[in-house]
Formats: C-alpha cells, sequence, structure tokens
C-alpha cells in the first residue's frame, strides 16, 4: 500500500496528566443536590455557582475552558458572578467557607477551584457542593504539564458533571470534521469545545468523512490526492496515512465495525454503488452487503456490531435501511419524505439520526424499528452529518444557520444547540470519538 506520511499533521503529544482522587465523590441520587435533573437543555438547568479559580482569574485558559464546557454541556445555568457575596479570603475546602453565601445568589450546586505551580506544570484542584444540603459531593486534583491547562480544564468540567448529575461526560473525547480555512478541504480534530484543533491532512486537495476508529486511534476518510476518491486510513498513534482501497469508482462512506475487523464502504465497481467491506489493514474485500438495484450508500454499524443501516433508493427516492452484518434482512426505517440520507448509529442502539429535506436539510431520529421519529432540527438553515456523543445524549453536525457551514452541539432531542467552531466557516463532516486517553 502506498506510504502517504507526507499528508500527516502529526497529533500533538499526549498531555501527561496524573489524576489524583483527594475524596470519594458521592454523586447525584447518593446524596446529591435535589435539582430536578430530566435532561441536558431542559427548563429546570442547574444554578451553579463557579467563583474564579484561586490562583487564577477570569481571561485564564483554564478558567475560560472550564467554562465554556460547563455552558456546552446545557445541564447548567451559571449564575452571574456579579451576584456573588461570598468574602475576599473564602476557602475552597469544605468548613473554609459559608454556605450561606452561596444559597444567597440563588445557587444550587457549587464548583470551587485552585490553580498552583506544580513543578515544571500546573495543578489544579476542584472541590464540589450541594450548597441546598450543605455537603460536598467530590474533591479532585490533576497535574499537567505547562501547555496542558485546557486538559486541566476538560477534566474538571467531567468531574462537576458527574458529581452534580450523575453522568458520565464527554470532555474526554474529540471531533474530527473537513474545513477549508486553508482552500483545501483538509480533515482536522478538535477539542469538544471547538479548541485545541489539529490539521490531519496537508495533502492540499479534496478530503471527506473522516470516521473514527473505535479505539479511537485511527482516522478513515476520502480523499481525491491521486484523482480518484479513494480510501485512506490516517494511524494517529504512528504518525503515518495509508491508502487502502483505490478500487475503480468511488471509495467513500467508510464506517469501522465496532471490533475494529472490518471497515463498511462504498464502492462502485460497475454502474451501480453497493455497500462492502474491507480489512482494515490489507484492504482487501470481505464481503458484498448488498446487491440490489438502485444506489445503495453510507454505511453505519450497530453498536454491537449485529446490524448495518445505510441509504438505499430501492424503494424510490433516498430512505434509511438497515440489515443484518452478513447483508440479510434488509428493512426500511424511514417512511416520511423522499430524501433521507447520512445515518448515524446511537451507541445505545436504539435510535438512528438522519439527515431528511423539508425544504431544507434537518437532523432527525427514529427509532431502529421505523418508529418515534423525532426531529432535532427545523427552520435554521441547512443541518448536516450527524454524530452521536459516546453516551448518545447529545448529537453534532453541520450547520449554516449562521451563514457558512460551522459545526454545531445539540442535545439529542434538540432543545440545546450551541456553536462549537468560529471563524470563517466551511467546517463539515463532523464525526464524534468514543473516550480517548490523549
Amino acid at each position: 500500500m502506498q506510504q502517504l506520511t507526507r499528508l500527516f499533521a502529526p497529533v500533538a503529544a499526549f498531555v501527561g496528566l496524573a489524576a489524583l482522587l483527594l475524596a470519594p465523590a458521592a454523586f447525584a441520587g447518593e446524596g446529591g443536590p435535589d435539582v430536578g435533573i430530566v435532561l441536558p437543555g431542559s427548563k429546570q438547568d442547574i444554578p451553579l455557582a463557579l467563583p474564579i479559580p484561586k490562583g487564577g482569574s477570569t481571561t485564564d485558559e483554564y478558567y475560560t475552558t472550564l467554562k465554556r464546557d460547563l455552558e456546552l454541556s446545557g445541564w447548567f445555568r451559571i449564575i452571574d458572578p456579579k451576584a456573588y457575596v461570598e468574602p475576599a479570603g473564602a476557602g475552597i475546602r469544605l468548613g473554609e467557607f459559608d454556605f450561606a453565601s452561596w444559597r444567597a445568589p440563588g445557587a444550587s450546586a457549587l464548583a470551587k477551584t485552585e490553580l498552583t505551580a506544580s513543578g515544571e506544570g500546573t495543578r489544579a484542584e476542584v472541590w464540589v457542593y450541594d450548597v441546598t444540603g450543605g455537603t460536598k459531593l467530590a474533591a479532585k486534583a490533576f497535574a499537567g504539564g505547562k501547555s496542558a491547562n485546557r486538559t486541566l480544564a476538560h477534566r474538571t468540567a467531567d468531574t462537576i458533571i458527574s458529581a452534580i448529575t450523575g453522568e458520565p461526560s464527554f470532555f474526554d473525547t474529540r471531533i474530527a470534521f473537513v474545513a477549508n480555512s486553508s482552500g483545501n478541504k483538509e480533515v482536522y480534530v478538535m477539542d469538544v469545545d471547538g479548541g485545541g484543533r489539529r490539521q490531519i491532512t496537508k495533502n492540499k486537495s479534496i478530503n471527506l468523512s473522516p470516521r473514527w476508529s473505535h479505539a479511537g486511534t485511527a482516522l478513515c476518510f476520502t480523499s481525491y490526492f491521486n484523482g480518484n476518491p479513494d480510501l485512506y486510513v490516517a494511524d494517529l498513534a504512528k504518525s503515518a496515512i495509508r491508502r487502502i482501497s483505490a478500487r475503480t469508482g468511488i471509495n467513500t462512506g467508510c464506517s469501522w465495525n465496532p471490533s475494529g475487523s472490518s471497515i463498511a464502504l462504498t464502492l462502485s465497481p460497475g454502474s451501480d454503488s453497493d455497500i462492502f467491506t474491507i480489512d482494515p489493514i490489507a484492504g482487501t474485500q470481505i464481503a458484498q452487503l448488498t446487491k440490489s438495484p438502485g444506489i445503495d450508500v453510507s454505511p453505519t454499524w450497530s453498536p454491537d456490531g449485529s446490524q448495518v443501516a445505510f441509504v438505499s433508493e430501492r424503494g424510490g427516492g433516498a430512505q434509511i435501511y438497515v440489515m443484518n452484518a452478513d447483508g440479510s434482512n434488509p428493512h426500511r426505517v424511514t417512511f416520511s419524505g423522499s430524501q433521507n440520507t447520512s445515518p448515524a448509529w446511537s451507541p445505545k442502539g436504539d435510535k438512528i439520526a438522519f439527515v431528511g429535506r423539508d425544504g431544507g436539510f434537518d437532523v432527525f431520529t427514529v427509532n431502529v424499528d421505523g418508529t418515534g421519529m423525532q426531529r432535532v432540527t427545523q427552520g435554521a438553515g441547512d443541518n448536516e452529518d450527524p454524530s452521536w456523543s459516546p453516551d448518545g445524549k447529545y448529537l453534532v453536525f453541520s450547520s449554516t444557520r449562521t451563514g457558512a457551514a460551522h459545526i454545531w452541539l445539540a442535545s439529542a432531542d434538540g432543545r440545546h444547540q450551541i456553536q462549537l467552531t468560529s471563524g470563517g466557516g466551511g467546517y463539515t463532516n463532523p464525526n464524534w470519538s468514543g473516550h480517548l486517553s490523549w
């Protein structure tokens, strides 16, 4: 296979981050605050006080990143610091401050942090409290190098969200996407808050549809680098890119099997396009999954690897279908509209997100059995390429609602929506990783 290491811009070095548990966390439901939690983005947002870190300021990268993370999550209403009445000099640990100072501005939860120098880097400490009950929910400390402030903030946000809501967070994940800010469509990776951007390809060509491996160590994507839409794999650990499928016609729409043993993609060996599986290392064909007349494209695996959802025109118009992993028992899932594309299977296994045309393009979800279709976006530009968070509670997608295409995040029911990327626009094809260790 052709080696294309010159395409690769190395992912930033792993952050050496030590998480030091100070005390066991008491989660919501186990002595946590009675805050009426329903779903992120609900009208019952949790009133959270987030004072400036001891040893920090409102302009520090750590604090600004932490605040944005908590706002992105959709769980909280962060109380305006102008309403804080706590006297200067109060500490962050239990017994070093008065809970009454935080009941006054209406806080249900409180997150106190402190930044201190630690060798060659920084140490961040966070204490999370139930203000109403006057109890500690969690306390942790994280240490990192000089450039680790963003990572420290993400770890802090994860601790705060988990301690207060009892739900896992997602700030240890990344989003792969395509941007044309350089004048070419290149693949990038960014943190969930839109920061920490890293360029993966630099081939000055058209690169499309990056998809994470389930291990989070590789991306498959389609590139026109050699003139044809061929399939490539970027090995993020080895800093190398390989072309694995250069068959005549299209080699697009890759999706990794959860076991990592195969990649499903669309090939067009003849006049028709069908779904195939190939070996992710050698690129050799394993099986052809669809053979019916009409276009079959955009495969996406179920989380247990037993089924594949895809788009087919076999029934007239593009619709979402599901078949077994060997291609048997294909059956239609969507029945409304005539242009339903870009399926993405929820990590929970119960729903499929997709794009439907209703004047413009919008994101919808549907139960795997075809019931319970729900609209996520409406009346706000074109919204395309949905991808699920690891917990199945959020979606990222590309939207033109502010003009040029940007990456947006939404709760799965659409109540909470917020823009992730900024700048000139041209951000498309987002794909959300699983939980990562880097």
